[in-house]
């Protein structure tokens, strides 16, 4: 997860934190102030990204898929704006984050 972050701050975005599987995204949830998220499909509790996905979006937090698992995350298109396939080239990533920070300026 380093290396995306430091990638992620490269980039000019702020990192805001992790939580390593949907039921620490839970309880953090409210400790955190994010825009938009990068979700695996595999997380520490098991395949809970999409889950995860499902449930930022509910609360109105757009998320990307960062996966090797591209079939699974194509499964679950419908509560992400996209996916990166790992590993993460830079140039993806900057493109998928700026798709995020356009999602959100246009519901802000």
């Amino acid at each position: 997860m380093f290396h995306i972050e430091s990638m992620i701050e490269d980039l000019g975005h702020i990192f805001a934190g992790s939580a390593s599987s949907f039921a620490e995204l839970k309880m953090k949830f409210d400790t955190f102030q994010i825009d938009g998220a990068l979700v695996d499909i595999d997380l520490a509790d098991g395949r809970t990204g999409p889950l995860a996905a499902a449930w930022l979006q509910e609360r109105g937090v757009a998320s990307i898929f960062v996966t090797g698992q591209t079939e699974v995350a194509a499964e679950h298109a419908a509560v992400a704006l996209g996916t990166i396939a790992k590993p993460v080239p830079v140039e993806v990533l900057g493109e998928k984050l700026e798709l995020l920070r356009k999602h959100v300026k246009s519901f802000g």
